[in-house]
């Protein structure tokens, strides 16, 4: 008995579902499935569009994300080489993923699809050890939560001085109080923070923001306040980076989104969530993959039929 390595058999699946969504769907497909986006993956982009211009492109995106400026760098790839843009997120594609998605004319999405906050996420390098990967939203919200305690103590504190002193204090010592007692308790909560992580995720959002904007403009045709709105608050409105951006609320933003075609729907998700690593691919209508036969879709085949019954 032969045994076959696992991920090339995913891989040959997912391919073979490419091509499926090809002479479904009668557009080219550019398949990205990125275990991370990192420049490599811009490369392995530039390899598979180049030389090419396409009018109507559909892109199969499953990503959790990864590097934001090589995730911008692919939308300037797309925008380049296709003039309209579909993308097709099977199960997620979730921060630097959810910037590529900003790219597409139109969002196709399943009900378990999911998008996420456009949270940029920090390399933290350990010596021996692998980069891990932490969002930077993570020390911007600490910093919210704190600010909110601070806020919380210093109400609890003014009201219960109120109540027990009655009019015996004047109101600005009672406040005077209330802020040293907020400070004792809440200032061991901001020593935990440096200052140096907390302007680093300010700084390291911003970047996702501006980024966010620019796309929207760009190449969506947003005006500026419009794109200004929504780019913010798909970054600093959610509490956590694994937040499910769903395609009803993309809705409500502005977005255009569809439902997968329910042929497709099952097969994508279930490829789709079993994959890992760098897959890159292009597919085309005339010749998806290495095969050299045009593949035809329903409509072809009916209008065939038609005509031969015309004659």
């Amino acid at each position: 008995m032969v045994d076959t390595p696992q991920p090339i058999q995913k891989e040959n699946n997912l391919h073979k579902l490419a091509k499926a969504t090809v002479v479904f769907r009668n557009k080219p497909t550019l398949l990205l499935n990125l275990d991370h986006v990192m420049p490599m993956s811009v490369m392995l982009v530039a390899k598979e569009l180049h030389g090419k211009n396409i009018p109507d492109l559909d892109v199969i995106l499953h990503t959790p994300g990864g590097h934001i400026e090589s995730a911008y760098k692919i939308v300037k790839l797309l925008r380049k080489h296709a003039k309209k843009i579909n993308v097709i997120v099977p199960s997620f594609a979730k921060s630097a993923g959810t910037l590529i998605c900003l790219s597409g004319e139109t969002l196709m999405l399943s009900t378990i699809s999911e998008l996420g906050p456009l949270d940029v996420q920090i390399a933290e390098h350990q010596e021996g050890d692998i980069d891990t990967y932490k969002s930077a939203l993570n020390g911007y919200k600490a910093l919210e939560q704190i600010q909110n305690h601070a806020v919380e103590n210093l109400d609890v504190a003014t009201q219960l001085i109120l109540q027990r002193t009655g009019n015996r204090m004047r109101l600005q010592d009672i406040i005077k109080l209330a802020i040293d007692f907020s400070g004792n308790t809440s200032g061991c909560l901001y020593n935990q923070i440096h200052p140096k992580t907390i302007a680093e995720s300010a700084r390291y959002l911003d970047i996702g923001e501006q980024y966010g904007v620019r796309i929207l403009e760009r190449y969506m045709g947003w005006d500026k306040i419009k794109a200004t709105k929504v780019i913010h608050h798909l970054v600093y409105d959610y509490p956590s980076h694994e937040f499910i951006i769903d395609k009803e609320e993309l809705s409500k933003m502005g977005f255009a989104v569809q439902d997968i075609p329910s042929e497709l729907e099952i097969p994508l998700e279930t490829s789709a969530a079993l994959l890992q690593g760098q897959d890159i691919k292009f597919f085309d209508i005339i010749n998806p993959g290495s095969s050299k036969v045009k593949l035809e879709n329903k409509n072809t085949k009916k209008n065939e039929k038609d005509s031969k019954k015309a004659k």
